[in-house]
């Protein structure tokens, strides 16, 4: 194979699955939005200001970038797998989003929150230091909470990731050479 294909084909199944798991989960959002009462798609926390319900989409994007990456890495471990061990590798799929996302969703907390009042001297140290920490320690809390979202999502990784392995299986990357 090519060393100029690899890139090629990893860039396309990355784009494949930032874009295909951002626009599911985006329109699953707003369908629950519908259907959820008080449109409470996403968990919270008691008091807690709920930046998160008015900027969906921002908080839907970190997980499917991170959905991305790690099922673009795992695209070749899911295919040798007969159906259990998919689904249990589907789940580390999920577990390791949602901790890598936690961070990441907890600054930009902190940035809507930052917005919303004032932006001190000193903001971007406490946007990494308390965004990152408040994500790590409440971020996976919000995500468990966010039910049905979260389970419909983890089921959607599955189909996502094994129509993935259809679209780059190794016989159409070898086809392609």
């Amino acid at each position: 194979m090519s060393e100029q294909l690899i890139p090629k084909i990893l860039k396309s199944r990355l784009l494949f699955f930032w874009i295909s798991s951002f626009m599911l989960a985006s329109i699953l959002y707003y369908i629950l939005w519908l259907l959820v009462p008080y449109h409470h798609v996403f968990g919270a926390l008691y008091r807690m200001f709920l930046y998160h319900h008015a900027f969906p989409l921002q908080y839907i994007m970190i997980p499917c970038f991170f959905y991305g990456i790690l099922a673009t890495l795992l695209t070749n471990s899911f295919r040798n797998k007969n159906t259990i061990r998919r689904i249990f590798l589907t789940i580390i799929i999920c577990v390791l989003t949602t901790l890598l996302s936690s961070p990441f969703g907890g600054m930009l907390w902190h940035f809507h929150d930052m917005q919303a009042g004032y932006f001190p001297e000193n903001w971007m140290s406490i946007l990494i230091e308390k965004g990152f920490l408040w994500g790590i320690e409440i971020g996976w809390f919000i995500i468990l909470l966010s039910i049905p979202y979260n389970i419909i999502c983890a089921v959607g990784c599955y189909f996502l990731t094994k129509k993935g392995v259809e679209l780059y299986s190794e016989t159409k990357i070898d086809t392609m050479v």
